[in-house]
């Protein structure tokens, strides 16, 4: 939905309450690892029409993918850092952006039995700033833009919510960040505004997620809300976002039966605690709850059943040897569950009953095995009835293999190949949806 000014809300003030609204303006380092950027592939549908959300892909992908890095090579650029640990550094104005582009080639198996092979070249560019007014309150904000060789006409437009199912149009110019982050003490920050939130699992080349990753690839999402941070004393972290959501939509990657229609879905709660203090050879421990009431259309339509929809997730990353330079082998997963889940019918599968809501992911990177060169593989399966992941769509498992030259803080390359299948044959559909998808690209971050 386009509209004339910015819904920036601002829910709860909650005095107190820390942030982790990850907003990026940190050297580019991206989605998991350099990121399948600009690539998701055209989900579940058969359509040729390139669903412009972000990756690009054919029709409607869901997809997103993005880069943390924990350790030094770990991820593209950018997207790892959030407003909040971002903005405790800002001394007066700061200025960040970053440029990605890249060539992607995807080759389908559609369900009614017909292939087909689109290739195209995208790019993002984000640009924005923060400036501290006191040492304890800062204020930031971002434009960020897509183009395609489909289409990269400017367009200045303000959005409530994503236009299609992944991302804004390509060509199109808005604000993915406007913010007021203020330091409640040391141990409490919060962010309240349009952020970028992100809860990966960090480790080598990939920084993929089940729940929370926004702006993945060559995507342009965003959370409206607010982001809360409590820093405690044993090194874990506790976060409180309160997301903002409009009765066609949210700012973030959401799918299947999932609408808030519903005056009771308006806002998206979610809770997290995160270590990233190593411990022997582990480096992050994390634990999510994400609550959506009143946003699951369980029989599929919203003249059926309306419920809740809750997601947990779990991860952690390792790495042996210790130490963030040189070769090592870093290791990261997550598994995630949702107990309340839509109909099969409600998504196409034949059967009784509820569809299955669990899903996981493994990754494994050969980190730096030559100086600034990394290798990674990454795993990952999800139920038809897990819809949180902005990666990973329902009802399919997906295998990628990715290499990354992290030429400096600012300058990353990374190649990936990627095969996806669906886990389960939809009704009246001739096979299972599967495909291929293979990018180039690179990603440029600059500022001062």
């Amino acid at each position: 939905m386009r509209i004339a000014r910015i819904n920036c809300i601002i829910l709860l003030a909650l005095p107190g309450f820390p942030t982790y609204a990850q907003v990026m303006t940190t050297p580019v380092q991206d989605e998991a690892g350099v990121s399948e950027a600009l690539l998701e592939n055209a989900d579940a549908e058969e359509v040729v029409a390139m669903d412009r959300a972000g990756d690009g892909e054919p029709a409607n992908p869901d997809n997103a993918d993005l880069s943390d890095e924990v350790d030094a090579a770990s991820g593209s650029l950018d997207d790892s850092i959030g407003s909040i640990d971002a903005g405790r550094e800002t001394r007066g104005w700061n200025f960040r952006g970053d440029f990605r582009a890249g060539y992607t080639y995807t080759d389908e198996d559609n369900r009614d039995a017909s292939n087909q092979s689109v290739s195209e070249w995208r790019g993002r560019f984000r640009a924005g700033g923060t400036y501290s007014i006191t040492e304890k309150l800062i204020v930031g904000g971002r434009l960020a833009s897509t183009c395609s060789t489909d289409k990269c006409n400017p367009d200045i437009v303000f959005y409530s919510t994503l236009p299609n199912s992944s991302s804004i149009d390509d060509g199109d110019i808005t604000f993915d960040q406007l913010y007021i982050h203020s330091f409640r003490r040391e141990k409490f920050d919060v962010a309240i505004g349009r952020l970028q939130t992100k809860f990966v699992s960090r480790a080598g080349v990939f920084a993929k997620s089940l729940d929370r990753n926004d702006s993945g690839g060559t995507n342009v999402n965003w959370t409206d809300g607010v982001h809360g941070i409590l820093h405690v004393n044993n090194d874990w972290t506790g976060h409180l976002i309160l997301q903002r959501n409009q009765a066609d939509g949210t700012g973030n990657i959401r799918r299947g039966p999932i609408d808030f229609e519903d005056d009771g879905a308006r806002i998206t709660y979610f809770l997290a605690a995160e270590n990233e203090r190593r411990f022997g050879p582990i480096n992050q421990q994390g634990f999510d709850i994400t609550y959506m009431p009143r946003s699951l259309m369980k029989d599929g339509s919203r003249d059926g059943r309306i419920k809740d929809y809750t997601g947990f997730v779990g991860r952690f990353a390792a790495s042996w040897p210790e130490g963030s330079t040189g070769p090592r082998l870093n290791i990261a997963g997550e598994i995630g569950y949702a107990p309340e889940t839509p109909t099969r019918a409600a998504v196409g599968l034949a059967g009784a009953g509820d569809t299955d809501g669990f899903a996981y992911l493994f990754s494994a990177s050969l980190v730096e095995f030559q100086p600034d060169h990394s290798v990674g593989i990454n795993y990952g399966r999800t139920d038809a009835g897990w819809l949180l992941s902005p990666q990973y769509r329902e009802n399919e498992e997906a295998i990628e293999i990715r290499y990354m030259w992290r030429r400096s803080s600012n300058l990353a390359i990374d190649i990936r190949a990627r095969w996806r299948k669906e886990l389960e044959q939809l009704e009246n559909v001739a096979r299972k949806h599967k495909d291929l998808n293979v990018f180039a690209r690179f990603t440029l971050g600059f500022g001062y």
